[in-house]
């Protein structure tokens, strides 16, 4: 039966009633229409060209990508990074794109305004071919002992939207989508991620919405779950399925942020790139910025934009001691009172973990830091005090 002339059948193929308005009925009609698969030949596949990257190392058309993070790393931040790199037409953090439009599908609620008018503002970046789509529905099939897997609302109603983007922007002769973005994986699925069966089924609706675009590639906003086994390596939450049926894996790792500075260094590493060698770690950085407009207390109103990571590892590490310095400045200087106070006690460290009721670790690496600040000095013989120099008197005055 055509599709065009489903809906003039007097009877529904799978209820079997008059003038069915049933879209899972629709769908499942038109799925029991489509062709049925043909082998090729060696021959054929021997021409086959290369899958075309869409972005170097990231996405390639017509292939699933799953962008993992914990919850809070940046990985909305890092996609409309992406996604403006893309439809401005520049090189994403030194790596080749294939310009075009994206398109965004949302669940998340973010605030993406202000997160794109940070991109637009502090760092040059035209918008005009990036589309948003605020989607409420899970994309995930119903699946039945009787029907089997038919196509949820979800899924027809983001089918629709990307078709209906296909043709305003070919008939507008705007640059055709090279991106499909879904953030993300948990509030647009339904069923569990542990399980492989829904998973599987969620992937193969991702695959069925990117048909509609073949010359784009798709990303999916994932978030990592557990560690695998003695080597703490992150990945993504749930089944196996994800790793095995998405063709590249990525994993952003986020550093503890530096509040002064309002920046944290995240880290893009491949985990997984089908037919194709892993690239090197892409080093970023998250950087707060101030936007011009404010709260009605009249603060400014802040949002992030991403950066690469110039930093050498010297300067990581200084940026690393700094904020460790600052973290532990009050305990530090709690240690170094005792020691000032109390230098009968102050002979070991052990005797100030008793006095202060601190744990051992704790004081150890206290210690340390003293030293290599210079606000103490090792005792000279056993059972003698640590002894607090003048850096560290004027830092107990500092209080």
């Amino acid at each position: 039966m055509p599709q065009e002339a489903w809906h003039d059948a007097t009877l529904c193929p799978i209820c079997h009633r008059e003038s069915c308005e049933n879209p899972a009925h629709r769908a499942r009609g038109e799925r029991d229409q489509t062709p049925p698969p043909v082998f090729q030949t060696a021959g054929e596949l021997l021409t086959e060209a290369s899958p075309l990257d869409i972005v170097e190392g990231v996405a390639q058309a017509g292939r699933l990508t799953a962008l993992v993070s914990e919850s809070g790393a940046g990985k909305t931040f890092v996609l409309l990074n992406l996604a403006a790199a893309i439809t401005s037409d520049v090189r994403w953090h030194d790596r080749d794109v294939l310009h075009g439009s994206v398109a965004y599908i949302s669940y998340e609620g973010d605030a993406l305004g202000l997160r794109m008018r940070a991109i637009r503002d502090h760092q040059g970046h035209r918008l005009e071919h990036l589309y948003i789509l605020r989607a409420s529905e899970p994309i995930s099939p119903q699946v039945s002992h009787h029907d089997g897997e038919v196509r949820s609302l979800g899924e027809l109603l983001v089918h629709a939207a990307i078709k209906s983007l296909v043709d305003h922007l070919a008939a507008a002769g705007k640059p055709p989508i090279r991106l499909v973005v879904i953030d993300t994986v948990r509030a647009s699925m339904i069923g569990s991620e542990d399980s492989s069966e829904p998973v599987a089924a969620y992937l193969r609706v991702a695959r069925r919405l990117l048909a509609e675009v073949p010359d784009a590639g798709g990303i999916l906003a994932h978030h990592a779950g557990w560690q695998d086994g003695e080597t703490q390596k992150k990945r993504e939450r749930g089944s196996s399925a994800w790793r095995g049926n998405c063709d590249i894996t990525l994993y952003l790792e986020a550093e503890e942020a530096d509040r002064v500075r309002g920046e944290a260094g995240i880290t893009l590493r491949v985990l997984k790139i089908r037919d194709g060698e892993r690239p090197a770690d892409l080093a970023l950085i998250r950087r707060q910025v101030e936007l011009s407009e404010r709260t009605r207390k009249g603060d400014l109103v802040t949002s992030c934009i991403v950066d690469t990571d110039r930093r050498t590892p010297a300067d990581k590490e200084a940026a690393t001691v700094a904020r460790v310095d600052r973290a532990e400045r009050p305990n530090d200087l709690k240690i170094l009172r005792a020691m000032a106070d109390h230098p009968d006690l102050a002979t070991s460290q052990e005797r100030l973990r008793l006095l202060l009721g601190i744990r051992r670790n704790t004081i150890n690496d206290a210690c340390a830091r003293l030293l290599r600040k210079d606000w103490i000095r090792l005792p000279v013989k056993q059972r003698q005090p640590y002894a607090v120099t003048e850096a560290g008197q004027e830092a107990l005055k500092s209080v």
